[in-house]
């Protein structure tokens, strides 16, 4: 059972990282109201709202699916996915906007033939890889890179993904999994801290394992994830 001070904990944090967000949809919506608005200054608030808005959306999914971690209902569905492959495309599809509009180069390094895998396909992809690849986007800079590796090791496969951004302490890799650790003194990873102590659980549910590794040519972050072809 939890705490007072850790429910107020939970409570400080879900209030400090919504109050950003709501905060710049009602400055945008604000803007909407007036009526010599130009179309550019429209547009630029109504991108705005969208943007703080998909924020928060992101902020409360991160808190309810940890709370079923917490619970214990947090389920996975292992199944058979035999187009791994495909599953890869549609990641390197979903970022393709927006590395283009910081003009990162999104590499991947993927092999053909990847295997049949028994995982639960959604999970890892949406709140694992996604999780991940997207924070690589938000941390690196401008015409920055970021490289997504897949290597076929028979009884496992082995994903990295790596940029060149600020980068993580090496002293704070091993936390940085832990619930609500943002390294937010370091102006690092700013965020509610619940989207990697997420992507951790449902690896460790795949009885497979994550860790932070060396970013692109010495610089930034990596994560360095294992998954065995058949969860049990």
């Amino acid at each position: 059972m939890k705490t007072e001070n850790e429910y107020n904990d939970i409570l400080s944090m879900v209030t400090h990282d919504l109050k950003s967000p709501l905060t710049a949809v009602m400055a945008a919506l604000d803007m909407l109201s007036y009526d010599d608005l130009s179309k550019s200054e429209k547009n630029e608030s109504i991108k705005i709202a969208r943007k703080a808005t998909k924020n928060i959306l992101k902020l409360v999914e991160d808190i309810l699916v940890m709370a079923k971690h917490e619970a214990g209902k947090e389920h996975i569905e292992l199944k058979k996915t035999d187009d791994l492959n495909d599953c890869f495309d549609e990641i390197i599809k979903t970022f393709k906007y927006q590395v283009k509009i910081k003009n990162i180069d999104f590499q991947a390094d993927i092999p053909n033939d990847l295997p049949v895998v028994f995982w639960d396909i959604d999970k890892i992809q949406y709140h694992v890889l996604n999780n991940i690849i997207s924070n690589a986007i938000k941390f690196t800079p401008a015409n920055g890179n970021i490289l997504l590796s897949v290597e076929n090791k028979k009884s496992e496969i082995i994903i990295k993904i790596k940029d060149d951004g600020d980068g993580i302490p090496k002293d704070k890799r091993k936390s940085i999994f832990q619930k609500y650790e943002t390294l937010d003194n370091q102006k690092i990873l700013k965020g509610s801290g619940l989207g990697l102590y997420n992507a951790y659980c449902f690896v460790q549910r795949h009885q497979g394992s994550i860790k932070v590794i060396d970013g692109l040519n010495n610089t930034g972050v990596g994560f360095k994830i294992r998954l065995p072809i058949r969860a049990y």
